[in-house]
């Protein structure tokens, strides 16, 4: 029954961006922002803005599905903490411009916590590429834990079971000017409301609030399309290792594509932000992600996009994150 619906509330999510979708216009110019952050749970349960929205005029719609697998454990003195878990996420954005300057963005996902079917492919693509942490199955776990003890009975997580709920709501609202013929200034809030029960590893109940600048190219004959913002994330009253949780967190996204055909282009996105915990453990540290991607730009308007995203700092982030996203 709590599958059902789950899986409901998602189909009624889809039914709505797809009516929203009706009259909208997507910008075939616009800077290839992928709508993604650092999927560690411990991060995503908060409200770290995703990428800078973006729409040239009325409706927006993005979707994105991935899968993001990782095993790791650490001790540090009196901290232990161990993770192995694959997450998929299904998510879905709808974006409003309201005249040329304002633009609202509100962003949900349905997320899966299980031991996923990733383990046996993450081995032999490690093994390629002669990285030495891909190994799966060394924890002896059941592939969907996630624990964390510190002698602190508040801060002791102890994650055992698979699960199906719903990410918080994240709304953007954003102001947009010109700074040059080719390149547009954005400022924007992100608010981040909490929308589930299930686990504080999928909301920790805070309200948080992001304040950040962007700035970006809008030449649509631009070979090189880029965008950059920075931003600073005031966190509310979380749930979540709460005795080690830090107020402020900065943030900073960088983005650069090459447009190899007219319809073809491909893309990097780097995002970091500082440590969201006081903790000496890497997977709770500052990160960055760096997500290398593909897309097709279909005359009808639509973008599909493809690839993956890597932890730019060794074992700070999610291992490897497989994505597909499609833009209307």
């Amino acid at each position: 029954m709590r599958d059902r619906l789950h899986v409901t509330t998602v189909a009624r999510i889809l039914t709505v961006a797809t009516i929203a979708y009706a009259p909208c216009s997507l910008a075939a110019d616009a800077a290839p922002w992928l709508l993604y952050r650092d999927a560690n749970p411990f991060v995503a349960a908060s409200g770290l803005p995703f990428a800078p929205p973006v729409a040239a005029e009325g409706w927006s719609v993005e979707a994105l599905v991935d899968a993001s697998n990782t095993e790791v454990a650490f001790e540090r003195g009196g901290e232990r903490l161990t993770y192995d878990a694959e997450i998929h996420a299904a998510r879905i954005a709808v974006t409003r411009a309201f005249g040329p300057h304002w633009l609202v963005r509100a962003t949900l996902a349905e997320l899966d916590i299980g031991s996923g079917f990733l383990d046996g492919f993450l081995e032999d693509y490690h093994r390629m590429f002669g990285f030495s942490n891909g190994d799966r199955g060394r924890l002896v776990t059941d592939g969907h834990t996630i624990r964390y003890d510190d002698g602190n009975v508040a801060n002791t997580v102890a994650f055992d079971r698979r699960l199906h709920a719903l990410s918080p709501l994240l709304v953007d609202l954003a102001f947009r000017g010109d700074a040059s013929e080719r390149a547009e200034w954005m400022a924007g809030a992100t608010v981040k409301v909490p929308t589930s029960h299930a686990s504080a590893l999928v909301d920790d109940r805070s309200t948080d609030l992001s304040l950040w600048l962007a700035l970006q190219s809008t030449d649509a004959q631009a070979r090189w399309p880029w965008g950059a913002r920075v931003g600073l994330m005031q966190r509310g009253n979380t749930q979540l290792l709460a005795d080690r949780a830090n107020d402020q967190v900065p943030f900073a996204d960088a983005m650069i594509g090459y447009r190899l055909t007219p319809h073809w282009d491909v893309a990097a996105q780097l995002q970091w932000h500082a440590a969201l915990y006081d903790s000496r453990v890497p997977l709770l540290q500052d990160a960055a992600t760096l997500a290398l991607s593909s897309a097709w730009h279909a005359d009808a308007g639509w973008t599909f996009r493809a690839g993956l995203v890597e932890d730019a700092i060794p074992r700070h982030a999610q291992d490897v994150t497989f994505f597909l996203a499609l833009s209307l």
